[in-house]
């Protein structure tokens, strides 16, 4: 019966609606005495006829009886097919290095792949042909980029290797860099498509690669993978595991590495400055600088600022990571946001100058900051800090001892004695630092104006908690709902245990005012100095929107966490709490350098906004001048109507514009900003830049004159760029886990004796019915037509 299914094979003969045996048997039983009993009677036939009916009405009534338990064949059938073999090329921004070729080793294997010697070489017959190579050939295999070396094997080189393989495998060719796309068949992707390639990924996701090839077998098993790389793996996914899985599942990894290990290159790695300098500030870049084969060689170290050369630097190459400072003077007079480009000057035989040169933003401020400081105790803190404000020149400090003689205040410029009562001198304060001074030394007035300074002039205002009054005294008065932290006026302060001390929260670490160092286990190591604490005030929670900089290294044993730092937006202004006036620990054996970086810091964050925003009503603003690649912009509105007062509706819409080179704006994007529920005239939004360079955020056409207009940078380090070398024994690691193998392009010939090249066989099991069969009707009518016949010949009703 098997040729009723197509040359399948009957495997197992079942009913699909069976009866018990007893009523299956008497079934037919009935059908066999039935049939005897139509005929046996009949006499004067011949007996021939009378078997040849009883037969077939048996057949006919047996058929029918055994359709009504519908039975079913299960039936195999086996075919095969080729397995796949996907060719994966990295196109990403490393990939377009061109690699400067020194060992003849190296110089043979891009002839190779170039097609200027046979795969087949041996390596001394491809050092001695690199030997022998004609200028023309040397020239063309120092201007091959990987990508040109990749694709000359795969179109070229490899092409009658590729070609035997695909009469057993099913080859396809993709490409990868972030993400992963078909570029063709074997039999049509390997001309066009793959010359046509450019090395332009922004990323290089060897895992996510990997695993997406893995995920589309279809059913049809992988012979293994080919993979044409360097190995520079930039995304944040490790590949070991997913290496592992494959090898797991039978499925190796080829990996062909494209590229040398150790490129002649220089690279600057990271450029280190601050996001804010006043107009005739002596600036200093520290830039991270590594090299590689250039050795004791000189080269300059330039600074442009918005296109003109500032500073240059004779610097002499130490390899690998070295720093350098350069200092640049600002010469901008006008306030804003200007460019700043660190490059160092590149080797003719380097394998790129793409990672030589590094932009960054810095917002310019041609004015002084006015700083009102009121002081109630001669504490340790207040001492150090009036005396770095004092000596600051970017600053205007004035002081209000309010425990002292009132000769002080008219003996001194410097000192005045209370708060002013005229509304245009308050408002002239940029930031009010506010210490441990009695509630009862401010008129009722006087909060008001505080107040106003900051909810509705942009002001901002500091308190520096202390054991007396601040901030337990202030309960009721208009200071409790200005601070980011509610306290309780009732509460005693906490004794801390020595061993305590200050821990960034992730929002502080992401925050410039509490970096001491941009290296992020030096600048723990910074705060965790800042101990004894001794004793610090009862500090309840952070208040709904408030941002919490700091907290304690005992957090874990406390019920809840405590705020040593935090801030708000209050209105117009921000405000913000120190639970601590011991920052001056920092000063041991450093002096000021870290405890005024804080103070400095600290201070230009509350007041650079105002300073920037030029007290409109609407003023926008970014959490920072830099930003990484691949980060979120947080965009900040603080809108104000015509009173001065906040002004609530669903949401201020705003636009985003790329800067050019020429500070044109092109590619604008219009970013919805969202009101913040727990500050009224707030409103915030994300943006995600869709490249590296300046861009330039103002609000849309109807509200901008009344607003300001913001700059920030997206830092154009490239991470495909940053380090060029090829990274060998991470290639080996991946093609060992998977049970593969790493194949340089001379070992390429190897590739088709390591693959499974035999078909794959598939067995496929299907359940036909045989009631439903056309033969078996056709049999029934020839049956029921043979018996008529009879019949009607011999004259039997």
């Amino acid at each position: 019966m098997n040729w009723l299914f197509q040359g399948g094979k009957i495997e197992e003969l079942f009913w699909a609606r069976p009866a018990s045996n007893g009523i299956m048997i008497a079934a037919f039983a009935a059908v066999l005495l039935l049939t005897i009993f139509l005929y046996w009677r009949r006499q004067g036939l011949p007996a021939w006829v009378r078997i040849a009916l009883a037969a077939t009405r048996l057949v006919v009534l047996g058929l029918i009886v055994a359709f009504l338990f519908e039975p079913t064949a299960t039936v195999t059938q086996t075919h095969t097919e080729k397995r796949r073999l996907p060719v994966l090329i990295d196109v990403s921004e490393s990939m377009s290095v061109k690699d400067q070729r020194k060992r003849s080793e190296d110089v043979g294997e891009a002839a190779a792949a170039l097609g200027m010697l046979p795969l087949s070489s041996t390596p001394e017959e491809a050092n001695r042909t690199a030997m022998a190579l004609s200028d023309k050939q040397r020239e063309a295999v120092a201007g091959a980029s990987r990508l040109d070396l990749a694709t000359n094997l795969l179109s070229n080189s490899a092409m009658p290797i590729l070609q035997a393989l695909g009469v057993d495998l099913d080859i396809s060719y993709l490409a990868f860099g972030a993400n992963l796309r078909p570029l063709g068949d074997g039999k049509h992707g390997g001309g066009a498509s793959l010359t046509a390639l450019k090395a332009d990924a922004p990323e290089t996701a060897i895992t996510s690669a990997l695993e997406t090839v893995a995920r589309s077998e279809r059913g049809t098993p992988l012979a293994g993978i080919v993979m044409l790389t360097d190995g520079l793996d930039t995304s944040s996914r490790r590949v070991e595991e997913a290496a592992h899985d494959l090898g797991a599942r039978g499925i190796p990894v080829y990996i062909v590495p494209v590229g040398i290990a150790d490129p002649d290159d220089v690279s600057i790695r990271n450029v280190i400055m601050q996001e804010v300098a006043f107009t005739g500030d002596k600036v200093p870049v520290r830039v991270q600088i590594q090299s590689k084969g250039y050795e004791k060689r000189m080269t300059d170290l330039t600074v442009l600022l918005d296109g003109r050369g500032v500073a240059r630097k004779r610097v002499t190459l130490e390899g690998g990571l070295q720093f350098e400072e350069v200092f640049f003077n600002v010469d901008v007079a006008e306030k804003g946001a200007v460019r700043i480009e660190v490059a160092i000057e590149p080797f003719a035989d380097e394998s790129t100058a793409a990672n030589n040169r590094v932009k960054r933003s810095i917002r310019v401020v041609n004015e002084k900051i006015n700083v009102l400081c009121i002081e109630g105790s001669a504490r340790w803190e207040y001492r150090y800090l009036s005396a770095m404000l004092k000596r600051d020149p970017r600053i205007n400090a004035t002081f209000i001892a309010t425990r002292a003689q009132p000769e002080l205040a008219q003996n001194s410029s410097e000192y005045i004695a209370k708060f002013p009562e005229d509304p245009e001198e308050a408002f002239a304060y940029d930031l009010v630092i506010l210490g441990d001074v009695d509630p009862a030394f401010f008129s009722r007035e006087s909060f008001q104006r505080l107040e106003e300074l900051v909810r509705e002039r942009g002001g901002s205002l500091l308190m520096l908690c202390g054991a007396r009054h601040a901030p337990v005294s202030y309960g009721g008065t208009p200071l409790e709902r200005m601070l980011p932290v509610a306290f309780d006026p009732a509460g005693t302060w906490e004794d801390v245990n020595d061993s305590v001390y200050p821990v960034l929260t992730p929002e502080g670490r992401s925050s410039l005012v509490m970096t001491l160092e941009n290296d992020r286990e030096q600048n723990d190591l910074l705060w965790s100095r800042v101990a004894p604490l001794d004793r610090l005030p009862p500090l309840l929670a952070p208040r709904p929107g408030a941002t919490v900089l700091a907290e304690l290294s005992d957090s874990q044993a406390r019920t809840e966490r405590y705020p040593l730092v935090a801030w708000q937006r209050y209105g117009a202004g921000k405000c913000m709490m120190m639970a601590s006036d011991r920052l001056w620990l920092l000063r041991l054996k450093t002096g000021d350098k870290y405890h005024w970086r804080v103070w400095s810091q600290c201070i230009q964050f509350l007041t650079l906004s105002r300073l920037m925003g030029e007290h409109k009503r609407i003023r926008i603003e970014t959490d920072r001048a830099t930003y990484p690649v691949g980060g979120q912009v947080m965009l900040y509105a603080n809108l104000l109507d015509d009173n001065f007062e906040p002004l609530s509706q669903p949401g201020f819409e705003v636009e985003v514009s790329a800067l050019g080179d020429d500070g044109s704006a092109s590619m604008t994007q219009r970013v919805t900003l969202r009101p913040d529920v727990s500050t009224p005239g707030l409103y915030e939004g994300y943006f995600s830049p869709s490249r590296a360079g300046g861009y330039l955020v103002a609000a849309n056409a109807n509200d901008r004159t009344l607003s300001n207009a913001t700059e920030f940078q997206v830092a154009d380090i490239k991470p495909e760029l940053a380090n060029t070398d090829m990274q060998l024994d991470h290639l080996r690691r991946i093609a060992d886990l998977s049970g593969g193998a790493c194949l340089s392009t001379l070992e390429l010939q190897k590739l088709p004796s390591l693959l499974k090249r035999e078909p794959h066989a598939i067995t496929i099991r299907t359940q036909h019915p045989l009631w439903d069969q056309g033969l078996i009707v056709w049999l029934l009518a020839g049956l029921v037509g043979f018996e008529w016949i009879m019949r009607r010949k011999y004259d039997l009703p």
